[in-house]
């Protein structure tokens, strides 16, 4: 098992990229398939590491 600090710097860059990627606001992201495709594999990657982080850390 990897040590629990790479996923909570998983976990970190995936909620910067969805900052980022959202910054212009909820209409234009709506609007654009490939913003919210983006977001959603992010929101992925980031669930499989929160999964991956010991238990005493959850």
């Amino acid at each position: 098992m990897k040590d629990g600090r790479i996923y909570l710097i998983h976990i970190r860059d995936c909620i910067n990229r969805i900052k980022q990627y959202t910054i212009e606001g909820k209409e234009v992201f709506l609007n654009d398939m490939k913003t919210q495709d983006a977001v959603l594999r992010n929101i992925q990657v980031m669930c499989e590491s929160v999964q991956k982080l010991p238990n005493n850390w959850k």
